[in-house]
C-alpha cells in the first residue's frame, strides 16, 4: 500500500461540484465520516476499509487519529455541533483536514428540522476557536432541484426555495 500523499495548505482547491473531489482523499488515508453511512460512506466503505462513519449526535469519539473527517450538511442535525467539532478536531492527525458543507440558515429554514443553523461567520468562528488553523470556504449557491442532488446533498431535496446556498469548507490541523 502506497503512503498517503502529503498535501499543503496551498495545493487545496474547493471543488463547487464535487464536496468528494475537494476531500481528495488519498491510497491509505484513513477517514472519519459524519452522518449516515447509507449515503456515499456506505458505499466508499464497501470499496475501502480505511472509513469508519459515525452519527452526528456522537462526540465522544474512540482512540483511532484520521488523516481526513468528513461531514456533508450531517452536522446540522446534531444537538451537540461544537463538542463534536471539539472530538473531530482532537482525533484529526497534525496536518489533518475538516470537509464540510455547512447550508446558510436561509437555506435550513426551508429545507426541514435542522438544530444547527448559523451563517458562513458564525461557523469560519467556530472552526477558528475549535483550532483549526487555516480554513479555507466556497460558497455554493444550486438554483434547482437537480443541483441538489448532483451535490448529494439529501437532506435538501424537495427544497422548495432557491437559491440554495451552501458553505464548502476545508480546516487543516496545524502539523
Amino acid at each position: 500500500m502506497r503512503a498517503a500523499k502529503e498535501l499543503n495548505a496551498f495545493e487545496w482547491t474547493i471543488s463547487g461540484a464535487s464536496f468528494f473531489e475537494t476531500a481528495a482523499i488519498q491510497e491509505g488515508e484513513k477517514v472519519l465520516y459524519i452522518g449516515e453511512a447509507s449515503s456515499f460512506a456506505g458505499d466508499y466503505q464497501l470499496e475501502r476499509k480505511d472509513l469508519t462513519a459515525i452519527s452526528p449526535e456522537e462526540h465522544r469519539l474512540g482512540a483511532s487519529r484520521y488523516h481526513a473527517a468528513l461531514a456533508q450538511l450531517s452536522l446540522h442535525r446534531s444537538d451537540h455541533a461544537e463538542n463534536l467539532l471539539k472530538a473531530v478536531f482532537a482525533q484529526l492527525k497534525p496536518g489533518g483536514r475538516f470537509i464540510a458543507d455547512l447550508a446558510e440558515s436561509e437555506t435550513l429554514r426551508y429545507g426541514g428540522p435542522f438544530v444547527y443553523k448559523r451563517n458562513l461567520p458564525d461557523y469560519w468562528d467556530t472552526l477558528r476557536e475549535v483550532g483549526f488553523e487555516a480554513i479555507f470556504v466556497q460558497q455554493i449557491s444550486v438554483y434547482t432541484e437537480e443541483e441538489v442532488i448532483l451535490q448529494g446533498w439529501d437532506d435538501l431535496v424537495g427544497i422548495k426555495h432557491f437559491p440554495v446556498k451552501v458553505n464548502r469548507f476545508v480546516a487543516l490541523r496545524g502539523a
